[in-house]
């Protein structure tokens, strides 16, 4: 096939799968296979909630009785329907639904959503009979949705599709939400309706057998109504789909991530320090970051960020001004913005300037602004409006409580004013409103009209407006794409990988593991092999001192110098002698060694890399040698890195100052640091049989000196 046919064959096919989930979402007509007359069973439930919420299509009960549900007629068999059907619900037990859905490819349904449980949740048998059904659809070209799930709800006034058996009637909104666990998505979802904010869909889709999370973010993603996504995800199926489907989107809207089943009981015996620091969250937190999602591990503060998102517009930076009429929440929310990597810059002198004319000179000009509790409207109204021309402040946050003795209501009015000009100016405005919320609904009304996300705790105001900063920092991103490095020697890794296959081991001697990263460019120590008393002179020669000795066995490579594995500071051949007898004498005269030359350099880091579920790896990079484990000051990212993602790697740790330059340590390569991850990346992507990867320690030496790795191990 050429180029441009597949590229039209692509196009093709992803049109249609767009067109079956139009039939998911936007349904015609809806048959409930299993529909029933007693109000306590789902295919009751399902109809009751079509019929009214004010489902705009036709609703087609399906009962082998036949009969009358709900005053609509029931047919014994879909294939009985007289009219197309866009989707079927089927809810029958679940050794009846292979049948049932190959009755619905005979009628040409375009979509089922299967709410029946006993599938691959309950073990084996039923992830067979899972199987079965998804091969019976795809023979009919069926899109299956669940099995195990609540269904999908779609509020737009065309359609008003409530194709799921829950009980929270949302109201029009820009929010779509999808959940693979119903219980998270329907917490969330009402969460949302009892703040007054709707929700523009819904989803929840069980076992995922067909249409997936992924899938149904890149739908949402191409939806003009859809504002802001929100995705709950317990384990991905698909990492690469997920980072592809989902990169596409995060770069035109944002999506709020929330990832639940972070720990597991007990721990898995792993042979790295990478593999020691990382479990299945962080791949996952990872992956979420490296497709640009913001990441949240609270419910409520997503819901939260979910209303400023779907209010407030994107800020272009990380600048915030505040304004204050009261003391201490404004300093609680100073912590929040700071903590978080926010910046509060001063303001212009223009800005100070105006203010000091139009506010009481008691007031506090700086940032936070504090117009203090007598401020006036007129006053609160020149602040946003400073705040607004100032260059300096990409977004506002305000702290506002409602004295007695102030005009609230035209408070009120002048930020509801403001808002339309500060949207028009990329700088979004939340607002902390500290009041009794019975006696000023007047004042709090004023502003919910002028989309004005307003909270009732200072924290809370500031982390959405945090959650606002993030996703401005993803939109800013430089999107590059992975190098390809030309000077890499493969076929030496894969000699180095085949002796290694034909030994039946899994773990690489430090020699092997050298040869590795030299074939992919990466600076080692000069070092040498020595496997008797015989090749001491030669290796001597080769690496000169002062040098280092260690045992060559993979079963003591981690934790040398706790084992004793491992004599530094070597200073001459007499003192190379006495090291290489005493570890012979420890560990046995057949251990082979290295030599290595000494790197005089205090600063350590480590480079690391763990094979993820679904042939990913996971990459590490932090502080490093013995007390990589104590600090635990890592960061984590996806394989590939691009040369941008490699630096912000690096960026993202505690130890970024020493590495940048010190007191007494000049600034190290972090050029030359990036493109080591980048190589490392390369490598575990270009043999992904390459289990665990620890760089443990890498010295780094002032610039321009390259950073050299002293110690590997690899596990296949």
């Amino acid at each position: 096939m050429r180029f441009s046919d597949t590229i039209r064959f692509l196009a093709s096919f992803s049109r249609r799968y767009e067109v079956m989930l139009t039939s998911l979402f936007f349904p015609r007509s809806v048959a409930v296979i299993g529909a029933s007359g007693r109000p306590l069973t789902i295919g009751y439930r399902i109809i009751e909630n079509l019929l009214s919420y004010g489902y705009t299509g036709s609703v087609f009960p399906v009962n082998p009785k036949g009969g009358v549900i709900r005053c609509i007629r029931a047919y014994p068999t879909v294939k009985e329907i007289p009219d197309e059907i866009d989707l079927a619900h089927i809810v029958i037990p679940a050794n009846m639904v292979p049948q049932a859905v190959r009755e619905c490819g005979e009628k040409k349904v375009k979509t089922v959503i299967i709410n029946s449980a006993g599938f691959k949740e309950v073990g084996p048998e039923g992830a067979a009979l899972e199987a079965e059904v998804v091969k019976i659809a795809k023979e009919y070209n069926v899109r299956v949705f669940g099995p195990n799930c609540q269904g999908i709800i779609n509020s737009d006034p065309s359609v008003r599709a409530y194709c799921n058996f829950t009980f929270t009637y949302p109201k029009e909104g820009n929010i779509s939400i999808v959940a693979q666990s119903g219980g998270v998505g329907e917490v969330l979802n009402q969460r949302l309706d009892e703040l007054g904010i709707g929700v523009r869909m819904y989803a929840s889709n069980g076992n995922a057998c067909d249409v997936s999370i992924p899938e149904i973010i890149a739908y949402w993603g191409k939806d003009e109504k859809t504002k802001v996504i929100i995705v709950h995800i317990e384990n991905l199926a698909n990492p690469k789909e997920f980072l592809e489907r989902v990169s596409a989107v995060t770069r035109k809207k944002p999506v709020l991530a929330m990832k639940t089943g972070r720990t597991t009981e007990g721990s898995k015996a792993v042979a790295s320090h990478t593999g020691g620091l990382a479990g299945e969250d962080k791949a996952t937190e990872a992956l979420l970051d490296k497709c640009g999602c913001i990441v949240f591990r609270d419910e409520e503060e997503l819901c939260q960020a979910a209303i400023a998102f779907s209010k407030q517009p994107t800020p272009k930076g990380n600048r915030v001004g505040m304004l204050t009429n009261t003391g201490g929440p404004a300093i609680i929310a100073t912590d929040q913005l700071v903590e978080a990597g926010l910046v509060m810059p001063s303001l212009s002198e223009e800005s100070q300037k105006r203010l000091r004319g139009t506010l009481y000179p008691a007031a506090v000009v700086s940032n936070p602004v504090d117009v203090l509790a007598t401020g006036t409207p007129e006053h609160w109204e020149a602040a946003v409006d400073t705040l607004i021309k100032d260059e300096n402040i990409d977004s506002i946050l305000i702290n506002f409580v409602t004295p007695f003795f102030v005009d609230t209501v035209s408070c009120a009015k002048k930020f509801a004013a403001k808002a339309p000009e500060a949207f028009d100016a990329l700088k979004p405005i939340v607002m902390c409103v500290m009041t009794d919320r019975r006696k000023w609904l007047d004042t709090l009304k004023i502003i919910h009209s002028a989309n004005i996300p307003e909270y009732e705790f200072p924290e809370t105001a500031a982390k959405a407006l945090i959650a606002l900063a993030r996703y401005s920092e993803v939109l800013n991103r430089p999107y590059d794409a992975p190098r390809e490095f030309d000077d890499v020697k493969k076929k030496d890794v894969e000699e180095v990988l085949l002796t290694v296959a034909k030994e039946k081991r899994t773990i690489l001697t430090q020699a092997e593991g050298f040869t590795i990263l030299q074939a992919y460019g990466i600076k080692t120590a000069k070092w040498a092999t020595v496997r008797s008393p015989k090749e001491i002179d030669s290796a001597a020669n080769s690496v000169g001192f002062p040098s280092a000795l260690k045992i060559d066995d993979p079963r003591e490579a981690l934790h040398k110098t706790e084992k004793g594995a491992l004599v530094l500071s070597i200073k001459d051949k007499p003192s190379l002698k006495k090291a290489s007898e005493r570890l012979w004498t420890q560990f046995g005269e057949k251990t082979p060694m290295v030599l290595q030359e000494m790197i005089d350099e205090e600063r350590e880091v480590i480079v690391g890399a763990l094979a993820q579920h679904g042939n990913i790896h996971l990459m590490m990079f932090g502080a490093g040698g013995i007390a990589v484990e104590l600090l635990r000051d890592v960061s984590f990212s996806i394989v590939p890195l691009s040369p941008s993602e490699a630096k912000r790697m690096i960026q993202r740790i505690k130890l970024l100052p020493l590495i940048s330059g010190f007191r007494k340590y000049a600034p190290a390569d972090i050029d030359g640091l990036a493109e080591m991850l980048e190589r490392v990346s390369a490598l575990v992507n270009d043999f992904p049989q390459i289990k665990e990867l620890d760089i443990n320690p890498v010295k780094l030496p002032a610039a321009p000196k390259s950073p050299v790795a002293v110690d590997v191990r690899i596990v296949l």
